[in-house]
């Protein structure tokens, strides 16, 4: 296992991961990224998107999170998302719904604006759709 560093992720509604992961990978606004330990000093815009971690256990988990910040520290890599949702946490069959409505609320939009907010509503539904396909036990049952 590659080293370890000590990652939090945290939303205003309180810490969401907090711990040991030896990788993470997130869409910044210039793409995307993936911290090791040792990773240089950072500080970048996230967009929202898929995050991935790989714990210090072994475990690979993936969260659909919405736009904030990375702080890259020699000692810590705080990532700060205004929402953050663990593929565990989302109900695919939900997630598939909300898509399928996001998608027809942008056929339906008049106004630019209503279509600009529309298309940033079905962008989240999509990434919660494709993590919410990555939970174990979705995955478990499509084998």
């Amino acid at each position: 296992m590659a080293a370890l560093y000590q990652l939090e992720i945290v939303t205003p509604m309180g810490r969401k991961f907090e711990g040991l992961v030896d990788n993470c990978v997130f869409r910044s606004t210039e793409g995307d990224v993936g911290i090791l330990k040792g990773h240089s000093p950072y500080v970048a815009a996230i967009e929202t998107g898929e995050i991935k971690i790989h714990t210090e256990n072994g475990q690979t988990r993936y969260a659909a999170a919405s736009e904030g910040f990375v702080h890259v520290s020699s000692e810590l890599v705080r990532i700060l998302v205004s929402s953050c949702e663990w593929a565990e946490e989302i109900d695919p069959d939900q997630a598939k719904a909300e898509k399928e409505a996001a998608r027809a609320k942008v056929a339906e939009a008049k106004t630019p604006e209503e279509k600009e907010l529309a298309k940033y509503v079905l962008q989240k539904a999509r990434i919660r759709r494709r993590v919410a396909k990555k939970r174990p036990d979705y995955v478990a049952n499509k084998k």
